[in-house]
């Protein structure tokens, strides 16, 4: 499962990569012959961070919380970096929203537990479709890319996983805009039991009326629940609602 993994995408069209908590090694084992001095690795663990350095000499090894790391420093410009990793439960969507913001992202391998995987490919109407699953798909096209079981881990987890491929998607003209945007969805989605226009009225602080009209104005009924909105229609809505704010 690893060097499948590992092969999901091709060396050839990028500059760098890097691996996020790569642990013992088990995907580095098949990533390093491939992408060879493209590669750096992120360890937050020092135990691990000395054994991926031990056990593959030459190749970059930096010892940190991935989250406090500045990526413009780590990957040089103007070089486009793809990221690849077996992503925590606890940090996976930050990590994700971390690297789908990054100006220079080109690509992504993740595996997430399942649960979450499911969050990030959800269309609109379902269960699992949500907040995250439009920051998701407005930065990027994820495309679900295999399953894997929890056997296939040393100790065995209670939960199955899956492997998503990210492709970057260029639809906002600076971090201020891609920032106001997923601001604004994150607001939509605070009171999701809640109509759009009621969700909406609460997490800004506005009149209902106005907000109504903002949304009928951009073609949406204000009535419905926020999880109907499909990730497109949540650009056009936002428009509507610049610069009403908190």
């Amino acid at each position: 499962m690893c060097e499948r993994i590992a092969s999901a995408l091709s060396p050839e069209e990028f500059a760098r990569a890097v691996e996020i908590g790569p642990g013992k090694g088990a995907l580095t084992e098949y990533l390093f012959p491939l992408w060879k001095e493209k590669l750096s690795v992120v360890e937050i663990d020092p135990l691990m961070t000395a054994r991926i350095k031990e056990k593959f000499p030459g190749l970059p090894v930096h010892n940190a919380d991935f989250m406090a790391v500045d990526l413009e420093a780590l990957i040089p410009g103007p070089d486009r970096a793809a990221f690849i990793g077996n992503l925590p439960y606890e940090c996976s969507t930050a990590i994700l929203l971390k690297v789908l913001s990054f100006s220079r992202f080109a690509a992504a391998v993740f595996m997430f537990q399942k649960e979450v995987a499911r969050k990030i490919t959800a269309s609109a109407g379902d269960h699992d479709y949500g907040y995250f699953s439009v920051a998701a798909q407005i930065l990027s096209a994820p495309a679900p890319f295999c399953d894997v079981s929890a056997g296939s881990f040393s100790p065995v987890p209670k939960v199955d996983s899956a492997v998503v491929v990210f492709r970057p998607r260029r639809v906002f003209d600076g971090p201020e805009a891609r920032e106001r945007f997923l601001s604004f969805v994150k607001n939509a989605f605070s009171h999701r039991r809640k109509t759009l226009a009621n969700s909406l009225a609460l997490a800004l602080d506005a009149e209902r009326g106005e907000v109504s009209s903002r949304i009928e104005a951009a073609g949406f009924d204000p009535g419905l629940r926020p999880q109907a909105l499909k990730p497109e229609d949540y650009l056009s809505l936002s428009e509507k609602f610049h610069p009403l704010k908190r």
